[in-house]
């Protein structure tokens, strides 16, 4: 019967789409290393030392060779980390790539970072596969892979740029962030290793500290709306405490002094503050411009990259659309959009020279909001702990 065949085709679709998924989480990562050796090749080095110019990578490059000459106190910079590049965590996955190849050659490591690319595709998908029907996973996962193609490898996987390393750590973090509410059964676990992970994530870009802060504060609203305890809270921020420390220790084996200046230092502030009230409008509206997309509100000769609009608009729309019709947004959901808010008001608000950094300062929160885009229109039905909002 035609109603029996159309079901039967669709329960096939579904069936296959589980497996064409983890084949994908294979496949991708695969594919971005492939690209990235055919790009490198012949891997002639194309960062060197001493620099006459020298760029945030030129110096990245000269503290991991420090490493690998030297040891892990970085013996090249005798000084607290304030006012280098924000990608402290960075120097050491440098070194560690160079030690490892047996050579220092910038080339080696855009191949470990292509794949990293790839990787984060598949990593990201895991930490949101469950939050997705079958099919919009595949979709999500193709998506994703363009996205990190066209933002990610063709601008960053061929810089010595922090964010190339984030992108690994970053999906970790929401692996155990999403399982430590989730799923009570490993809570502890899951939470301790959330906060390690988060605390990577400030190491390797400083400027999400201000997404550190604000997931605590969700998930201490949401323990005392739903009147749960905060051990979880208290093991994810022992996990925190556990990976920042790491700069606190170098600084003091090099200097004798321990410090979370990389965290606290706001040299590179703009003090907005102290403006003219118009003039801090202007401020805000030209960059908000540029995170949505119209780059050239700051940098003239940026291409126009209006893929960000829709995926803005698409993150904005999501809670809206839940709330209004009386469902609830999820609390792991709370956590994503607290790492992006923590993370996109700052550098609206207060960061440097957002021209000068380009599009990679909006890139790295892209996988969220096309996370939220996707479950607009291919949430799966689940059950999950939430943080109830009132339409």
């Amino acid at each position: 019967m035609p109603g029996t065949s159309a079901s039967q085709s669709s329960t096939c679709t579904d069936n296959r789409a589980p497996v064409l998924a983890r084949a994908l989480a294979v496949v991708v990562p695969v594919a971005f290393l492939v690209l990235g050796i055919v790009r490198a090749y012949p891997f002639i080095d194309d960062v060197q030392l001493p620099a006459p110019h020298p760029d945030d990578w030129h110096t990245y490059k000269q503290l991991a060779v420090s490493v690998v000459d030297g040891g892990l106190s970085i013996p090249g910079l005798a000084s607290t980390y304030t006012r280098q590049p924000h990608g402290f965590l960075y120097i050491y996955f440098l070194a560690l790539v160079f030690r490892v190849m047996g050579r220092i050659n910038s080339t080696h490591v855009y191949v470990v970072q292509s794949f990293i690319a790839g990787l984060s595709v598949s990593l990201t998908y895991e930490a949101v596969r469950r939050h997705l029907t079958a099919r919009g996973g595949v979709v999500f996962m193709l998506a994703l892979a363009v996205l990190m193609y066209v933002d990610v490898f063709r601008h960053l996987s061929f810089k010595l740029l922090s964010e190339n390393l984030y992108f690994l750590v970053s999906p970790l973090l929401f692996i155990c962030l999403f399982r430590s509410v989730d799923d009570p059964r490993h809570q502890a676990r899951d939470s301790f290793l959330a906060g390690a992970a988060l605390g990577l994530v400030v190491l390797a870009r400083s400027s999400f500290t201000g997404s550190a802060l604000l997931i605590i504060a969700v998930l201490l609203t949401a323990a005392a709306v739903q009147r749960r305890g905060i051990a979880p809270i208290v093991w994810l921020g022992a996990g925190l405490a556990l990976a920042i420390s790491g700069v606190a220790i170098r600084d003091y084996a090099a200097t004798g002094h321990a410090s979370l200046d990389l965290l606290t230092d706001p040299s590179d502030w703009v003090p907005v503050w102290k403006w003219p009230l118009g003039d801090v409008a202007a401020w805000i509206a030209a960059r908000t411009m540029f995170v949505l997309g119209y780059t050239r509100s700051i940098a003239p000769g940026y291409r126009m990259r209006p893929y960000w609009t829709v995926l803005w608009l698409l993150w904005a729309a999501y809670p809206a659309r839940r709330i209004r019709s009386g469902r609830t947004v999820e609390l792991w959901e709370w956590l994503a959009y607290a790492f992006v808010v923590g993370y996109i008001v700052p550098v609206v608000l207060v960061a440097g020279d957002i021209g000068s950094y380009g599009g990679r300062m909006i890139i790295v929160v892209l996988p969220l909001l096309l996370v939220s885009a996707f479950r607009l229109f291919c949430a799966a039905d689940e059950r999950l702990p939430a943080l109830s909002v009132s339409g």
